[in-house]
């Protein structure tokens, strides 16, 4: 279901710095397995010194770390919480007494609670919705005072408004009620303390980031040809009892399964503990096509003569075929066979353009070939 405020994966790190640079706290919803913890642990960190810029402008400020260098020159670091993990007690901490006076221990759970020096980085309170209601309550106080229990939050505009202990910034994230996910939801009086965010599945930025980092070209090319594959998981309308579907992490689930090349009494089994019974068996038909192709005709052989299959699915079957197999040496005749499109051949162009920058992805030094350069010029108003 699309929000009206929804962001695709490329465009939730920008969304985030602007957010956390008007000072404010940023809530990212999304379903089970879209990635959102991955892009905050990973890239949110690389926008932090902005970040930290913005906010001296914010507060008539300036942060003192020195050459903005943070935490030895590398990234800000992120301390990431599983917000359910923990009770109250740690949360506001331990009650003890000294000189007749009840007192706090403020948990190791905080950022710099022990630190000698400066922090700087991100507190990522990951499942936030997953926590009961008192929980969020509690944390609640760090958005409006940066303070729980006896604890105080780094650079916090009012517990640490000149970052003198450094600066931390807040991020919240989990899944909706509808999701089915033990989500708890959230409160109007937490809810309106926050600016809410939507992540929702966006099969390009997917395809693009599958391709960087080695998920099997069988799995991407099903994703191209079935885009609803990219976010399909409703146990109810499925009528399983398996609680999976298919997402962005049990794609990768599943392809990390099919680069074990399971037997085949095992395949239907594996993928559809990985990805539900729908998308398994969808998979399962494409990459049967898929193996009824002859690839090594195209490859070594006759790119010009190699029989296309008729229907596009199967299309995409042997590309992604192709895709694996290409290399510096044969990626000329994988460039002639894809090219052939129209009767008899590929459905449209738009498909020789998916594996010719899937293959130059996985193998940098393809775009240093005429192969690539003469394609590049021949299609460049369907690249674009």
């Amino acid at each position: 279901m699309t929000s009206v405020n929804h962001v695709t994966p490329s465009l939730l790190t920008g969304a985030l710095t602007t957010v956390l640079s008007a000072d404010l706290v940023p809530m990212v919803w999304s379903g089970p397995g879209q990635g959102k913890s991955h892009i905050i642990n990973n890239d949110l960190p690389e926008n932090f010194p902005a970040i930290a810029e913005a906010i001296e402008q914010v507060r008539g400020i300036k942060i003192d770390y020195a050459g903005r260098q943070i935490n030895g020159g590398g990234k800000a670091s992120v301390w990431e919480r599983r917000a359910a993990d923990h009770d109250l007690l740690d949360y506001a901490g331990l009650p003890y007494v000294k000189d007749g006076i009840q007192r706090r221990a403020s948990s190791d759970i905080w950022p710099g609670v022990d630190a000698t020096e400066k922090v700087w980085g991100i507190l990522f309170l990951d499942e936030f919705p997953q926590a009961g209601r008192e929980k969020q309550t509690v944390v609640q106080r760090l958005f409006d005072e940066g303070r729980v229990g006896d604890y105080v939050l780094p650079g916090h505009h009012k517990s640490d408004p000149k970052c003198e202990r450094g600066l931390v910034l807040i991020v919240l994230a989990g899944n909706r009620q509808s999701d089915k996910a033990n989500s708890n939801g959230m409160g109007t009086q937490t809810g309106s303390r926050v600016i809410h965010i939507s992540l929702e599945p966006s099969v390009e930025d997917w395809i693009n980031w599958a391709n960087d980092n080695h998920v099997d070209p069988t799995v991407t090319a099903l994703v191209r040809q079935c885009p609803e594959y990219l976010f399909k998981m409703d146990a109810a309308a499925q009528k399983t009892e398996v609680p999976t579907g298919s997402t962005p992490r049990t794609l990768v689930f599943l392809s990390n399964l099919v680069k074990q090349c399971p037997p085949p009494e095992l395949e239907v089994q594996l993928y559809i503990g990985a990805v539900g019974e729908e998308c398994a068996r969808a998979y399962i038909a494409l990459v049967h096509a898929a193996r009824s192709i002859d690839v090594e005709e195209v490859l070594r052989g006759n790119p010009d003569g190699a029989d296309i299959p008729s229907e596009v699915g199967h299309q995409f079957a042997a590309a992604s075929l192709l895709i694996r197999r290409c290399n510096p040496d044969n990626f000329s005749n994988v460039v002639r066979y894809v090219e052939r499109v129209g009767e008899g051949g590929f459905a449209s162009p738009e498909i020789a353009v998916f594996v010719v920058e899937a293959c130059k992805r996985r193998n940098a030094l393809l775009a240093e070939t005429k192969a690539y350069t003469d394609f590049c010029l021949k299609w460049a108003d369907i690249r674009s």
